[in-house]
């Protein structure tokens, strides 16, 4: 029943998340506008093939790590001249591994591609499912299940009745808009400075949502520089407040990014 449990809240948190159109102008996308109207799930698979392949090649933000209970979730999001191509949010708890990838072009949100990873007592087991939408509209929707990734790869998607799926628009605008939160940090995702730790073998910048009893988020710090030295002299000129920090994500952990330009800590708030 815990295992249960862990799947069915990484999938409400899933869905949960929220959605503001976004414009999307890739260099590889060959599906004009005039031709949205025509878009089929083979094309949008070409599409979102040529994205994945180009992934290397657009540029790359990150947010937080954020916490709730044991849940935790990042969003990474890929982008042309500011224009987002694909939005990938990652969630896990350690009993399941939840990944999403939200393609968009010319101003539509056109799939979404999910793998959700369950384990158990009894093994792991693998779903993929694949949402398409034309004009923000679904009109197909596909998955596949297996116990391993040599068996899925292998296994044909098998179409779902649309009649038992959400084919409610409104839902992808409600996700992506959270997704966006999640990026820029605003909203519940505004974190604050709460503590920095000084384990013999680990040091880690933990902040906290402005929303009490929300979420929070930690960041490993390896190397210091003017802004951690200042925090473990004196933590409390910082207590709730707004840090300019970097970091990128490594193995599902923010990492701290030194700031090697800055010589004190007070040009460091935001």
């Amino acid at each position: 029943m815990k295992t249960v449990y862990y799947f069915v809240l990484l999938c409400l948190l899933s869905t949960t998340y929220a959605c503001t159109k976004l414009k999307s102008d890739h260099p590889q996308a060959n599906m004009a506008d005039e031709h949205a109207t025509d878009l089929n799930s083979k094309s949008i698979l070409h599409y979102a093939d040529s994205v994945d392949k180009a992934l290397s090649q657009l540029a790359k933000t990150t947010s937080l790590v954020y916490m709730l209970g044991d849940l935790s979730f990042y969003v990474d999001k890929y982008s042309n001249s500011d224009q987002p191509i694909v939005l990938i949010e990652h969630g896990y708890n350690g009993l399941s591994n939840n990944t999403k990838k939200y393609y968009f072009r010319n101003d539509s949100l056109i799939l979404e591609a999910v793998r959700n990873e369950l384990s158990s007592d009894n093994g792991t087991v693998l779903k993929d499912t694949r949402t398409y939408l034309r004009n923000n509209t679904i009109f197909k929707v596909e998955n596949r299940t297996a116990a391993d990734e040599a068996a899925i790869k292998n296994l044909p998607y098998i179409d779902f009745p649309l009649s038992e799926a959400n084919t409610s628009d409104h839902s992808y605008l409600e996700k992506i808009k959270t997704l966006n939160q999640i990026l820029s940090g605003s909203d519940k995702f505004d974190m604050v400075f709460e503590n920095i730790t000084t384990f013999p073998d680990s040091r880690y910048i933990m902040l906290k949502s402005k929303l009490q009893n929300s979420y929070t988020a930690s960041i490993l710090v390896r190397e210091k520089d003017a802004l951690i030295n200042s925090l473990l002299n004196n933590p409390i000129d910082f207590k709730d407040q707004k840090l300019n920090l970097k970091w990128m994500v490594q193995d599902q952990e923010a990492v701290y990014v030194p700031v090697a330009s800055q010589t004190s800590a007070k040009g460091l708030k935001r």
